[in-house]
């Protein structure tokens, strides 16, 4: 049973949802006491003050008398004083004269201590203790006068604000505990979902999400940002699944025409020149493979943002330049037309070499379903570099545009190379912070590209 309760305990403690409700409890607790300890210390204060007042002004009364009139005007005060039944009850009040001896008062006695200020002093009233606040002044003809106030009714009242303190305490208390219980209710219900879609996640179920409340709060938002990044994570792992499987075939189906080809001049009969064009064909398959893997390798150090670190502000006008002119004679052999036009400020941020590598696999795609003009645009619209390359070919169907830079994607199947030119080309984009979107130019295709200009 002890170790029950003491591994309850554990788990419980270990909850960070319990020890976020313990210390808001802690505070709150903490801040009502701080709050309680203050109000009755001001409510005591403001009694004991009114008190000292209320002394003040009779003895202030009472020796104003006594300077009017003299002792006998001072007795008749005094006599007046202690038959009304205003404060009769509750004021003390003591006449001695010369000889120390009792003339008119409610007090059987002075205060044993002789009080210059007012302070709070025990006494006796016809035989019955009490304890109050008292003045005493020494009068000109060598009287003294004792005037004070019975503290038991004060007291009383400075007890039962005690307990109101006290019970508003308890109450309040109460409050939190329940408060308490009810914030971690809520937030360890908003933390399962999120534990029972990680728990789903991690047994294989990629397609789980955290359902989101109609409340618009921080979990939400917080839900809202991991489904995201589920989705992400989902795509990722369908491409790499799609990216394992294709590269798999393309493997497979050049490593079999290779063992194909090598065993077919294995067997007796061949002549070396056929070894020798055996040979030839199996290091220029492997040569391909080779490029295949040189591209992937690029493409995955593109994606993980590796060449960061040679961003530099470059001049993307100059970039066009060189490729439009390495590619101007490809385009004549062609008998297609090939143009540039610059409008505005091309600077951006980024790496020259693969913002060429990007223009040039665009230009070059162009070039070979072009039927006789590529064009090329640079502009400067509204603090963004918008890059456009128009042909005026067959183009793309607008149903593929998704498909478009996914890895080995061609549309046509019978198309040399690899289907990863544009894969590039949209990773490239990306890591540049830029969009890249398709258009239908009737006939033909237009890709525009938008980087951020660099400023200044």
């Amino acid at each position: 049973m002890i170790g029950q309760f003491v591994r309850f305990l554990d788990r419980t403690w270990n909850s960070i949802s319990f020890r976020l409700t313990f210390n808001y409890g802690l505070l709150a607790i903490f801040s009502i006491l701080v709050l309680m300890a203050f109000i009755y210390l001001q409510v005591v204060g403001a009694l004991h003050s009114q008190l000292q007042r209320q002394i003040a002004s009779t003895t202030h009364r009472l020796v104003t008398d006594f300077e009017a009139g003299g002792s006998d005007r001072l007795v008749r005060s005094l006599a007046f004083t202690l038959s009304d039944d205003v404060d009769s009850d509750k004021g003390l009040y003591l006449l001695l004269n010369q000889t120390g001896e009792k003339v008119i008062g409610n007090l059987d006695a002075a205060p044993v201590s002789r009080l210059s200020e007012i302070a709070e002093a025990d006494v006796s009233n016809e035989g019955v203790a009490l304890t109050g606040r008292f003045k005493i002044s020494m009068l000109d003809d060598g009287s003294t006068l004792v005037v004070g106030v019975d503290l038991a009714e004060t007291n009383r009242t400075i007890a039962l604000i005690g307990q109101a303190c006290l019970v508003t305490l308890f109450v309040a208390l109460m409050l939190v505990i329940v408060g308490t219980f009810i914030f971690r209710r809520e937030l360890d219900f908003r933390v399962s979902s999120i534990h029972k879609t990680a728990t789903q996640i991690s047994s294989g179920q990629l397609s789980s999400r955290i359902p989101l409340s109609e409340i618009h709060d921080e979990f939400y938002h917080l839900s809202y940002e991991i489904n995201s990044m589920l989705d992400r994570i989902e795509a990722l792992m369908k491409g790499v699944r799609h990216v394992s499987d294709t590269i798999a075939h393309n493997l497979r189906t050049p490593l079999t025409r290779i063992i194909s080809r090598l065993r077919t001049v294995q067997r007796p009969g061949h002549s070396a020149q056929e070894v020798l064009q055996a040979t030839h064909f199996a290091v220029q398959e492997i040569e391909n493979l080779n490029q295949l893997f040189e591209k992937l390798l690029q493409i995955s150090e593109i994606e993980a943002g590796v060449h960061r670190q040679r961003f530099r502000i470059c001049d993307f006008s100059a970039i066009a330049d060189d490729v439009i002119d390495l590619y101007s004679a490809f385009a004549e052999d062609r008998h297609n037309q090939l143009s540039l036009t610059v409008q505005g400020d091309c600077h951006i941020q980024g790496d020259a070499d693969l913002l060429a590598s990007m223009l040039a696999n665009l230009v070059d795609n162009a070039l070979k379903y072009t039927s006789e003009h590529v064009w090329v645009s640079l502009q400067d619209e509204q603090g963004q570099l918008s890059i456009r390359i128009e042909d005026d070919g067959p183009g793309i169907p607008a149903s593929e545009y998704g498909n478009v830079g996914k890895h080995f994607y061609q549309l046509d199947s019978n198309a040399s190379g690899f289907g990863l030119g544009l894969k590039s080309v949209m990773a490239i984009v990306t890591m540049h912070e830029g969009t890249l979107t398709f258009e239908d130019r009737q006939p033909g295709l237009r890709i525009t590209i938008v980087f951020p200009i660099e400023q200044g």
